[in-house]
């Protein structure tokens, strides 16, 4: 009975929003104690909900002044979700797809012209996501316990960040300013990334596979760039990049690693490279125009580069 009532109501809504713009909806439940909310004003609006399971709960709300909006929301399973495309919003699209038990994801984006797709597969996975302005964004969540919060903000030269985490209780947290580009994928269990990026033309691209593995980035200033990967168990990377043109990048194999770079004046560049276990490498540059790399093999290594 619930779901035939929340179908008509969808019909009247289309209907009724039909008279004054092209705004569409559907909404499908099936199974017991569903709950669906569509809400939408403005130009061209298209909002779609389908749920198959229990207890499930699913919202679209298209802002107050919106053009060319599309939200899809499609659950199987006990999950909830909602999407929110704020006032003024013009060129925004935004699709969740979960599946499993206890899934969640929550959804922002605001005035400009926004994209986003996010996906959980599993149980008990989070994914909250907030865009402004020219931005783009792609989660991937496969496993149990991974939660994602990601913040963009881009009006003026846009943002695009893709994250990919499979596997259990990983954490990742994005927050990047304008002109940015964040591409991370954690394979395995309980990694944690968290990425702080407020600058123009930045970039980040990093993989973590195993388990127990640890990133943090704190980017600021203008075309800084940071790559690399690690790959084993309990290793951890620090990277703090200030001012313009700097260049870093870490590559880990093996288990037990530490790595730590900080660049506090522009174009410099850092490479640490780190193959065993154990090993310990650090390197801080506190003038321009700086360069320093250090490659370890074997186990219990330690060095230390200070450049100013």
């Amino acid at each position: 009975m619930r779901s035939l009532h929340l179908l008509a109501s969808a019909a009247l809504l289309s209907v009724a929003v039909g008279a004054h713009a092209d705004n569409s909806a559907k909404l499908v439940q099936t199974g017991n104690d569903n709950d669906a909310t569509i809400d939408q004003t403005g130009l061209l609006n298209e909002a779609t909900i389908r749920q198959n399971g229990t207890a499930n709960i699913g919202s679209i709300f298209q802002g107050v002044i919106t053009e060319e909006n599309v939200a899809s929301l499609v659950q199987i399973g006990s999950n909830e979700a909602s999407i929110y495309q704020g006032d003024e919003s013009y060129f925004s699209t935004a699709n969740v797809y979960q599946q499993g038990t206890g899934n969640r994801a929550e959804v922002e984006q605001h005035w400009y012209t926004n994209e986003l797709q996010i996906s959980s597969v599993g149980d008990h996975n989070f994914i909250s996501a907030i865009q402004n302005g020219y931005a783009q964004a792609e989660a991937r969540q496969i496993g149990n316990g991974n939660s994602l919060v990601m913040t963009q903000d881009g009006f003026y030269n846009g943002n695009w960040t893709a994250v990919y985490q499979v596997g259990d209780e990983n954490r990742a947290s994005i927050e990047q300013g304008d002109g940015s580009d964040i591409q991370l994928a954690q394979n395995g269990n309980l990694n944690t990334a968290t990425i702080s990026q407020y600058n123009l033309f930045g970039e980040v691209v990093f993989s973590q596979t195993g388990d127990d593995n640890l990133l943090t980035v704190e980017q600021s200033g203008r075309s800084n760039g940071f790559r690399g990967s690690s790959t084993g168990n309990g290793n951890s990377v620090e990277l703090v990049q200030w001012f313009d043109g700097n260049q870093a990048s870490v590559v880990q194999s093996g288990d037990d690693n530490i790595a730590a770079i900080n660049q506090l004046a522009g174009y410099n560049e850092a490479r640490i490279n780190q193959v065993g276990m154990a090993n310990q490498a650090s390197i801080t540059q506190n003038a321009e125009l700086m360069n320093a790399v250090i490659s370890q093999t074997g186990t219990g290594n330690m060095a230390t580069v200070t450049q100013q």
